[in-house]
């Protein structure tokens, strides 16, 4: 999965070389300027397996989960594109 962060704070998830939460995650902590070990457990907020399932095996036209995590809102859409800006 290769990640980019612009201006508007959007993360595009172009290769699937990890999963949604590990994007999210590794995301957020090079955003932080933290390790990914620093930041608090995904899974306080959302369970990540459940996450990385739904949007690996979701083939329809459109798909949206919002939650937040480590003072940012996080935003899937289409199993492509995440969205993730400061709270």
């Amino acid at each position: 999965m290769s990640l980019e962060w612009n201006e508007t704070q959007t993360v595009f998830w172009a290769e699937q070389h990890e999963s949604p939460s590990e994007a999210i995650v590794s995301t957020i902590a090079a955003q932080q300027h933290v390790a990914e070990t620093d930041l608090p457990p995904l899974y306080e907020q959302v369970d990540p397996e459940a996450l990385d399932k739904i949007v690996a095996s979701y083939t329809g036209s459109s798909i949206q989960i919002s939650f937040t995590y480590s003072g940012y809102h996080v935003h899937i859409q289409n199993s492509d594109r995440i969205e993730i800006s400061p709270n």
